[in-house]
């Protein structure tokens, strides 16, 4: 049977790459629009008068109105003691949006007046950066971008991406395409020449990555950043990447594959798809000192014009086209790369793979045999290894943090200590993917990492054993000091807050274990699920956590190609949590079981949705044994439906995707760079017995300093619901229930 599973990313690696190198991304200001606005609106409005319409207010980001509200009433704050706490909430939260506001149209004007410096001087990734920021920041997008100033720009990198394909420069045009696309925010104007460009320069990465180094380095100094890191490549040749790639597998993912699609495309196009692949791969000179036969002009042109013929062949039989036709057509594929330009038949067999798949969708995929660890690590929730968190800068490999009760922490690792050697062997010139294949291991095995340390001058080599380490994906407000976290943001109040970083079998039961842990300090009044940067996991755990909060009813279904229902989940009432508000925060970083779990509260009207729309990732990917599990078949089979009927897969062509916040709040750039790097600050289990001279950074502080306008959002919303009940009892009135 296939497995139901969701990726952890929706997001390419050469993406990945582009972002990264590009150095931008992360969007947008303290402003909110719609589908809710968090903005002052006429304080001449008629009050409410029930402490339900008060909640009503804060649920739809009326926060000025609920302090009016508040004011209003000069006895309130004797009656319900918390109303002044929340009337100085309030007045701050409009004190850092007003100054937020100002910032923003301030940096908006500098984004374009760079922008324009820039292309004056034809420093395209520049400009386009600062056009990309400005976008995060404009009042109106679409207005900025019919600007002369911003058409001459888009026109002028056009030119330079096209100009990149000619000269064969792949990752120039990889990233000027990818900025474009981003610019745009449609997904097809520039989506078959980005297509084109990640596929060649995946081509690079595999079998040439000594040349897309010197492209990255070309690059680098082209853009006047000759001190950038060297490209992380990974340790791993093509040889064994493909270690395991076989006809067997091909065969069977391609019947698979055809039948089972969530498209129903039968064999012809994937047929043509991996034809095409194989094309791209004979043209793809830059790998001659992999496979020198492509640099023969002679064996390359044979091998083209046979090709020809089998493209002809296979669309005359593209309507009536069945397995016996693919095979063939594919056999014959192997047997003129064997009379021409002989490539190993594993990279043939993994080419017609590659394009056989890549036009279904983004995220069906062949897991061969090397990819199987790292998949599985990423789905199960755990894995065989020392426990630290670990991350590449300045060309070393830095211990981020060791992980609370692990053998790493157990042996004395800190966070900023430098792995300079693992089992005695350099860790110069590391990826991240080499470094975490080479720590991990079987459990009870040793592994020997070298460690330098700020201040100390010799190496120092701690021999670990390898244990089960479970992954930490729920996280709370702050660490305790003995140990564990804290999950309340409002001791006093009672309010929680949980960060649920992606959905692995044991998601739902950690979420209960902290639930627990404060309801053994005074309960649980109301609870707030940052789903912010969750890119998804397991549907089964998205289940589960949505059926927390819901009692009844459906959770979400599955729908195929034409709409028809293809499967169902209801929620269940012997786990589900008492009824206190529920926000849940999300951002254009939470997809796929992060959407099924904020759409299906918020379609049950059980939690108010903070942030911004998200990703847009609602597909539904099985997983198929190939070779009798020696392999996987990664298979996009049908869409996710909310209990309102949405569909939330963004298509290529979408004009609505994700889920539409109820409060949309945006953050600048800055703002989210900033957060981003206090909490991973914050969340580092550092040594109390080393003196510091710096001040101990609080999780408060992100509140009292405003780095982070969602959260502050999200609980003024809850101190609205809990300050109105202790209002509707003080005034003697039934409290209105919050469902």
């Amino acid at each position: 049977m296939p497995t139901p599973w969701m990726p952890l990313s929706g997001l390419s690696r050469c993406l990945a790459l582009m972002v990264l190198a590009a150095g931008f991304l992360l969007g947008a200001s303290v402003q909110a629009d719609s589908p809710a606005e968090a903005a002052p609106t006429d304080a001449a409005a008629p009050l409410p008068t029930t402490p339900g319409d008060l909640s009503s207010l804060a649920q739809a980001g009326r926060f000025d109105q609920v302090l009016a509200n508040l004011q209003s009433d000069a006895h309130l704050a004797a009656k319900a003691p918390a109303v002044a706490s929340l009337v100085s909430d309030i007045r701050r939260y409009d004190q850092h949006r007003t100054l937020a506001d100002a910032q923003r149209k301030e940096a908006y004007g500098k984004a374009l007046d760079k922008m324009r410096s820039a292309s004056s001087q034809d420093k395209l990734d520049e400009a386009i950066g600062q056009l990309l920021e400005a976008g995060t920041l404009a009042d109106d997008r679409k207005a900025m971008l019919a600007e002369p100033d911003v058409v001459a720009l888009v026109q002028k990198t056009t030119a330079a991406a096209d100009a990149a394909v000619a000269g064969d420069d792949w990752l120039e045009a990889l990233m000027l395409y990818r900025e474009l696309e981003a610019v745009f925010e449609d997904r097809t104007t520039y989506h078959d020449q980005a297509r084109n460009a990640e596929r060649q320069v995946r081509l690079l990465r595999l079998y040439a990555p000594a040349k897309l180094q010197t492209m990255f380095q070309d690059r680098a100094k082209r853009l006047g950043n000759e001190k950038a890191e060297s490209l992380t490549l990974g340790g791993e040749t093509w040889e064994q990447t493909l270690d395991g790639v076989d006809m067997t597998k091909l065969r069977q993912a391609l019947v698979r594959a055809a039948r089972d699609h969530v498209t129903s495309p039968g064999f012809a196009p994937l047929v043509l798809g991996a034809l095409d692949n194989m094309r791209a791969v004979a043209q793809a000179s830059a790998l001659a000192d992999a496979f020198p036969n492509l640099a023969d002009k002679d064996k390359v042109q044979r091998f083209d014009t046979g090709l020809d013929a089998i493209v002809e062949r296979a669309k005359r039989q593209q309507a009536e086209m069945n397995f016996t036709d693919a095979d063939r057509l594919f056999n014959q594929v192997s047997d003129l790369n064997n009379e021409t330009i002989t490539l190993p038949q594993k990279v043939v067999v993994y080419e017609l793979a590659d394009g056989m798949l890549s036009p279904l969708d983004e995220f069906s995929s062949v897991i061969w045999p090397r990819e199987k660890e790292e998949f599985s690590r990423n789905t199960q929730g755990k894995f065989y290894g020392v426990g630290i968190q670990i991350s590449r800068r300045d060309g070393q490999l830095l211990v981020v943090s060791p992980l609370e009760g692990t053998p790493a922490q157990r042996a004395g690792i800190k966070a900023g200590d430098v792995i300079a050697t693992v089992n005695g062997e350099s860790t110069t010139g590391w990826s991240l993917d080499r470094a975490v294949r080479t720590i991990t291991g079987p459990e009870g095995t040793p592994v020997t990492l070298g460690i330098k340390r700020v201040g100390d001058k010799d190496l120092s080599e701690y021999k670990i054993n390898r244990a089960e380490i479970v992954i930490e994906s729920v996280k709370g407000w702050e660490h305790q000091p003995q140990g564990g976290w804290d999950y309340f943001i409002d001791g006093a109040q009672k309010i929680g807050y949980i960060r649920l970083s992606q959905f692995i079998p044991q998601s739902a039961d950690d979420i209960d274990a902290a639930v627990n842990a404060m309801e053994k300090h005074g309960g649980v009044n109301a609870l707030i699920l940052d789903l912010r940067y969750n890119p998804g996991g397991l549907l089964t755990s998205a289940i589960d956590v949505a059926d927390r909060f819901i009692n009844s009813g459906v959770i979400v279904d599955t729908v195929g190609p034409n709409g028809e229902r293809t499967g169902e989940a209801r929620a269940k009432p012997h786990k589900t949590y008492p009824a206190f508000p529920v926000v849940v925060l999300v951002n254009e970083g939470s997809a796929s079981a992060s959407e099924i779990v904020s759409g299906a509260l918020q379609a049950h009207d059980r939690a108010t949705i903070i942030g911004m729309r998200t990703f847009g990732k609602g597909s539904v990917q099985d997983l198929y044994k190939l070779d009798g599990g020696n392999a996987y078949l990664k298979l996009t089979t049908q869409y996710y439906r909310l209990p309102n009927g949405q569909i939330i897969h963004r298509k290529p062509d979408a004009g609505t995707w994700g889920i539409e916040p109820d409060i949309a709040i945006k953050m600048t750039p800055k703002q989210l760079v900033d957060l981003i790097e206090f909490r991973q600050n914050l969340d580092v289990i550092r040594d109390t017995n080393v003196p510091t001279t710096q001040p101990a950074a609080s999780a408060s502080d992100m509140l009292e300093k405003g780095l982070d306008p969602q959260l502050e959002a999200a609980l003024l919303v809850l101190k609205t619901h809990l300050v109105a009940d202790q209002i509707a009892i003080a005034r003697g009135n039934t409290v209105v229930p919050v469902q």
